[in-house]
């Protein structure tokens, strides 16, 4: 009998303690699903842009759609990393850190130097 009331004595206080937390693990499940299917969709967009860019001869735009997806893909990585400490995610970081980077500094020096007329 003791142990049933120990466990109800249990339950009630994480209950209270949860009630105090003032955290919705609905909204939160929501926000986190909302937020994977943003990543899905903006992958997609992503992916139909580049083909077009790639029909239409736009390379800047092509660059800059890669520079962007590099970037998007680098933080989500980051933020993996920081908090699961796997390797998987650091090779993740690495990889898109220098594929954002290089696609970044190429859009930079291209755009500017076909500004400068350096290029055609």
């Amino acid at each position: 009998m003791s142990s049933s009331t120990e466990n109800n004595d249990y339950k009630e206080e994480i209950l209270a303690i949860s009630r105090q937390s003032n955290n919705d693990e609905g909204i939160e499940y929501a926000v986190n699903k909302g937020a994977r299917l943003g990543n899905y969709y903006t992958e997609i967009i992503g992916i139909l842009l580049i083909f077009f860019c790639i029909l239409s001869g736009q390379v800047l735009t092509i660059y800059a759609l890669l520079a962007l997806y590099g970037t998007h893909n680098f933080g989500d990585f980051l933020a993996k990393y920081r908090y699961f400490k796997q390797k998987r995610y650091m090779v993740g970081v690495i990889i898109f850190g220098v594929f954002f980077g290089a696609y970044f500094v190429f859009l930079f020096v291209r755009g500017v130097g076909t500004l400068q007329g350096w290029w055609g």
